[in-house]
């Protein structure tokens, strides 16, 4: 029987596998300048999915072939959703904009043209949306309600759940489960605009994640674990024929922001 040491290190190894194949599956920019355009510090919940292929290959610029992740714990994903709670967002001095804390849902995946390959961001449901740099957002209501328990010096029960309107629809998220082995890891992002393929923003973060469940490398979830919606928007990708590859708590996440 593993160690709780031993359990701890290979869910630290799996996340930080996860990080590093995301960026591996992105080509590397061309060296230029970079320009800072902000940083933020949040907390999000990644469900990886596997959507209806037609769907998801619907949101896809024109050319490019959505393509699903290869490697760690959202493998057979064609899709991530991140929930994202956000607590503070600074401009490139380190000054909090006007809307320092908001909600939002971005949706994103892999697609290839040829043999390039790019993360695109292809949906994205907003409190403020006003702040929209790829050019695919929509407002939407989003709530959010949190609760942890637990002993000081073992793990804690978590209650996360998000409720998204938008459309006349709703898509509600909950998580309850209890906390596992988290990692630190570090690692940088190019996501591209689906409505503007060229357009593209660099992202160095920091995370504290815990990996509640994984079906692409047999981890079962610890507790319960529910996404639903019925937002006409999202229909032709969660039509109920998706299923969940993995879901990734990240209770603290650290980003800077360029252009390249």
């Amino acid at each position: 029987m593993e160690t709780l040491e031993e359990n701890t290190l290979k869910m630290t190894d799996r996340l930080r596998a996860f990080v590093v194949a995301a960026a591996m599956a992105l080509p590397a920019l061309p060296l230029w300048a970079e320009t800072k355009v902000g940083s933020n510090v949040d907390s999000r919940v990644v469900v990886a999915l596997k959507g209806n292929a037609a769907g998801v290959q619907a949101l896809m610029p024109e050319g490019w072939t959505s393509l699903p992740f290869g490697q760690g714990p959202t493998a057979g994903a064609n899709l991530l959703a991140l929930f994202i709670d956000s607590g503070l967002e600074m401009d490139p001095e380190g000054k909090p904009i006007a809307a320092p804390m908001r909600r939002a849902v971005a949706f994103a995946g892999l697609a290839k043209q040829g043999e390039e390959v790019k993360l695109f961001v292809v949906k994205y449901l907003t409190t403020y949306p006003e702040i929209d740099p790829y050019g695919v957002g929509s407002e939407a209501e989003i709530t959010r309600s949190t609760t942890q328990s637990g002993a000081a010096n073992g793990p804690r029960e978590r209650s996360d759940e998000w409720a998204v309107r938008a459309g006349g629809g709703e898509m509600v998220l909950s998580l309850d489960y209890t906390t596992g082995a988290r990692g630190w890891s570090a690692g940088e992002l190019f996501p591209h605009s689906a409505r503007e393929p060229e357009f593209s923003r660099i992202y160095r973060f920091e995370q504290l994640a815990d990996l509640v469940m994984s079906t692409a490398i047999g981890k079962p979830a610890n507790g319960a674990f529910e996404l639903t919606s019925d937002i006409a928007a999202l229909a032709p990708v969660l039509d109920g024929s998706h299923e969940v590859i993995a879901v990734i708590d990240v209770p603290v996440y650290v980003r800077e922001v360029f252009l390249p």
